[in-house]
């Protein structure tokens, strides 16, 4: 792996407080999930915190009627989820209600039904975690809830008369009776599908269950699945105190996933390595990875299985820090002619396969005629879309993507290889704003350092007014302590508010000297 000069003293002391911080908290710098935080809102109402989570849900509507961040169809599932909590307050929970709650859960639902109406039946969503799953049985729940409320006479009954079901949205319809006969019927409930439990939870009898949880464990990694399993679970034990606790920990909101250390400590590490950040001696860092270089692979967080993506960045990093790693443990992710993400996987993950090229090219002894190298940069080169940019279905901005593939091809010298990037490098330049920034919805301090990344990996000789302008504009921005719109893919949106950061410093360190250049 090859590192930066020695960085700026304010970077390198920016980076130790980083470190510090990602190494003394064992849950992740994430923001709240406005899905999660309303399925633990509907499966867990006696749980601490319940009114905290209302008051915000409450607060977090947009005037539009709907939830969540990013364009609309990003929007259809944490707006479904809080419409289903509020419905299952205003039915199963209303004695507890005041007036004045009942009221305004009543005209939040009235408002975001009457904008789901609006949504169009086709088109397509995101390639988010199981979305293909959470909204068919999502609006299933919504409509059964609506037609118990259209039965009765009380404050909800303006709400049911203009909603009584809701049809097909984003080319999805609610779950027919084929998909639930298939759920009741499943012996087992495979791994990958654990992480979205909450949703499969009214439809699956207790042999599909998930193991229960140990060692305060959240199901797969998830607040929402944890939640629905304890209204099923004859001990719910460990899994009651994990969910208090990341409550707790993240405000009496949730975020998508938690304790997810293990894959933000990686990444920050990985970054700052890359800039020269930290050094490869450093002792903290060498402690935090130390307890993860495991032959079966790295998983993102307790609950989840090992994947290819977190075994890629560890393989990494450890090599970086002059660790004993063994490169062996990716086989078992090892397809045809790239590496799935994890055991079951429907969609390959590009970001995944160029960690995991890039691990390669740092362990193996003769990288040059690998073939599992050749097979992963062969398979990366032909998943570049023809204006030149690679998407992933873990982030919503093609720079994260092309960003990660840019830098795993280039220690290529294969004439496709080299092509590829080539025409990398001319897409960034051709989308970069006229004040220097990148972005796929808005300008971001994030997509920006990936512009500056490609560029600075495809075209470095030819690109430095493109990659002075954009240092610029980081710099200035840097300042804004504005929370950072959420980018990457769980099963909605969210910000890793580390790694970001990482990443911005990580950036500005390795073209800083453009800015005293003439």
């Amino acid at each position: 792996m090859t590192t930066s000069p020695p960085a700026p003293v304010t970077e390198t002391h920016r980076a130790d407080d980083t470190l510090t911080r990602i190494a003394q908290d064992d849950w992740g710098d994430f923001s709240p999930s406005v899905y999660e935080t309303a399925r633990v809102h509907a499966w867990a109402p006696d749980l601490p915190g319940h009114r905290i989570r209302t008051e915000w849900l409450l607060k977090e509507q947009s005037a539009d009627g709907l939830w969540g961040e990013g364009p609309t169809p990003y929007r259809l599932l944490p707006t479904l989820s809080v419409v289903d909590a509020f419905l299952r307050a205003l039915t199963r929970h209303a004695p507890s209600l005041t007036d004045d709650d009942s009221a305004r859960l009543t005209q939040a639902t009235d408002a975001a039904l009457t904008a789901l109406t609006k949504l169009p039946s086709r088109g397509t969503l995101p390639d988010t975690a199981a979305v293909e799953l959470l909204v068919p049985l999502l609006l299933t729940d919504v409509n059964k809830t609506l037609n118990e409320l259209a039965a009765r006479s009380s404050a909800t009954v303006r709400l049911t008369a203009a909603h009584r079901r809701l049809g097909v949205i984003h080319s999805l319809a609610p779950a027919d009776e084929h998909l639930l006969r298939k759920l009741a019927a499943l012996p087992v409930l495979p791994t990958k599908l654990h992480h979205c439990f909450e949703a499969l939870a009214p439809h699956c009898p207790p042999p599909p269950l998930p193991p229960a949880a140990g060692g305060h464990v959240l199901i797969g990694a998830s607040p929402a699945a944890t939640a629905a399993w304890l209204t099923v679970s004859p001990a719910p034990g460990g899994a009651r105190a994990a969910l208090t606790a990341t409550g707790e920990r993240y405000g009496q909101l949730f975020p998508e996933a938690a304790p997810l250390a293990t894959f933000e400590r990686l990444w920050v590490l990985a970054a700052l390595l890359r800039a020269g950040l930290v050094a490869p001696t450093d002792p903290v860092a060498r402690r935090l990875v130390l307890p993860l270089r495991r032959r079966g692979g790295v998983p993102g967080a307790p609950g989840l299985a090992p994947d290819a993506d977190d075994t890629a960045l560890m393989v990494h990093v450890a090599t970086a820090l002059g660790l004993d790693t063994d490169p062996h443990a990716l086989t078992p992710f090892a397809s045809d002619d790239h590496f799935v993400c994890y055991i079951g996987e429907d969609t390959g993950s590009v970001s995944a396969n160029a960690h995991i090229l890039t691990a390669l090219w740092d362990t193996v002894p003769d990288p040059c005629s690998d073939p599992a190298i050749r097979a992963t940069a062969n398979w990366l080169t032909r998943q570049q879309l023809p204006e030149g940019h690679w998407t992933d279905k873990w982030h919503a901005s093609p720079l994260y993507a092309t960003s990660r593939v840019c830098r795993a091809l280039a220690r290529s010298h294969h004439p496709d290889h080299r092509s590829a990037l080539g025409r990398a490098g001319r897409w960034a330049r051709d989308r970069q704003r006229p004040d220097g920034s990148w972005g796929v919805w808005q300008s971001t301090l994030e997509e920006t350092a990936y512009g500056i990344q490609i560029l600075r990996t495809t075209s470095p000789d030819d690109a430095v007014p493109a990659l002075r302008k954009a240092l610029r504009w980081i710099t200035e921005h840097r300042a804004n302590q504005s929370p950072h719109p959420p980018l990457w893919h769980d099963k909605t949106l969210y910000t890793p508010t580390a790694i970001i950061e990482a990443e911005s410093r990580a950036t500005v360190a390795e073209v800083g000297d453009l800015a005293e250049a003439p």
